[in-house]
């Protein structure tokens, strides 16, 4: 990847078709503006992803543009976000990277699948995460500064950071009515779960390793074959990196196996059975150790457990983060409920799993 071009435009949200042409134009100028196709991938709960598309080239040739969602440098550090993107195109698991822009960033489309809360749990499509999730975590630091030169999980600080942005009052008085009526103490004794929960997870001592740590259905793109009987699962692509970091192992695995139950509106039923849990770990495990293991083996138990526990963590990182958004957000997405779902599964899971 090459030195990466900056284009000063910023992409307001009644203009992003516009915008993203003036962008092509730039980045693409042999390209007939008269013949492109747009196309909205998702109204996401934290940006916008359009595809730009020159019907009369093949649709690998397409151009996504994301935007970054207004506020979110106060929860995302986009440099870091550009410095992992870059990194994780060089070890082959990210895409070209064209151009960022003042609010957001151009690169490769790629042609795939999201994945839903059905096809998540095909067992040749979840080993095909397991693996890739593998792949992610055995990266390693090489290429990669820790943000003070040693190399530990971020979690806290990134859960801290979410806490201290919620505000003290929320300025829609709806919002602050209904806040109230679900957080009867407020989130004192939430942050008061911090360091303690801290110390729990930090002892049964998971590896610290580069996650994604946002793998929601809709980043995890499915790329398949069509033969004689069917579409044949090939491989899976991450997408989305700004909340990459150096995180717990468990952290990125427990994150994921909550996301089987959908954002919109997730049905957390839907978390994957024990069954489905060891084979997803048995797939990640080999191909993260390069070991052939027996189900059986005392690694995959060891590692269920630590996917257990950082439930509990995945739970409260997201409650912070969607009152944060509550606050900040103007997507039109329900985060005060959202985070009232978290507090639930959080309750449930901190009663079931600390002792």
């Amino acid at each position: 990847m090459s030195t990466i071009p900056h284009l000063p435009i910023f992409l307001e949200d009644d203009g992003i078709e516009q915008g993203s042409r003036i962008i092509l134009k730039l980045i693409r100028p042999d390209w007939n503006l008269d013949k492109i196709r747009y196309k909205l991938f998702t109204d996401g709960i934290t940006n916008k992803l359009v595809g730009l598309f020159d019907d009369s080239r093949p649709e690998d040739d397409g151009v996504l543009v994301r935007v970054y969602g207004k506020n979110t440098e106060q929860i995302i550090d986009r440099k870091a976000e550009f410095e992992n993107f870059k990194f994780l195109y060089h070890a082959g698991l990210a895409p070209d990277l064209y151009a960022t822009f003042d609010n957001g960033m151009v690169y490769k489309y790629i042609k795939g699948e999201t994945l839903n809360t059905s096809t998540v749990r095909e067992p040749s499509i979840y080993r095909l995460v397991a693996t890739t999730m593998a792949r992610f975590h055995r990266l390693g630091t090489n290429g990669i500064s820790a943000r003070d030169g040693t190399i530990k999980s971020e979690l806290w600080n990134k859960m801290e950071q979410f806490a201290n942005l919620i505000p003290k009052r929320f300025s829609s008085p709806s919002n602050e009515l209904r806040f109230r009526k679900i957080f009867t103490q407020g989130i004192e004794n939430l942050r008061a779960d911090i360091e303690p929960l801290k110390a729990l997870l930090e002892n049964i001592e998971s590896p610290v390793v580069f996650c994604h740590n946002d793998l929601l259905l809709g980043n995890i793109l499915l790329q398949s074959d069509d033969t004689v009987s069917g579409r044949r699962p090939v491989s899976v692509a991450f997408i989305d990196y700004e909340y990459a970091m150096f995180n717990n192992q468990a952290f990125d695995i427990a994150n994921h196996f909550i996301e089987f139950a959908g954002v919109q509106e997730p049905d957390f039923s839907l978390y994957p059975n024990v069954d489905l849990q060891m084979d997803w770990l048995k797939s990640y495990l080999e191909e993260y150790t390069g070991e052939s293991l027996d189900q059986n083996d005392q690694k995959i138990a060891v590692l269920k457990h630590q996917v257990d526990m950082f439930t509990i963590a995945s739970h409260l990182l997201w409650i912070f983060w969607s009152l944060v958004q509550t606050e900040i957000s103007v997507i039109d997405f329900d985060y005060l409920r959202y985070a009232e779902m978290r507090l639930e599964q959080y309750t449930k899971a901190k009663s079931s799993l600390i002792k």
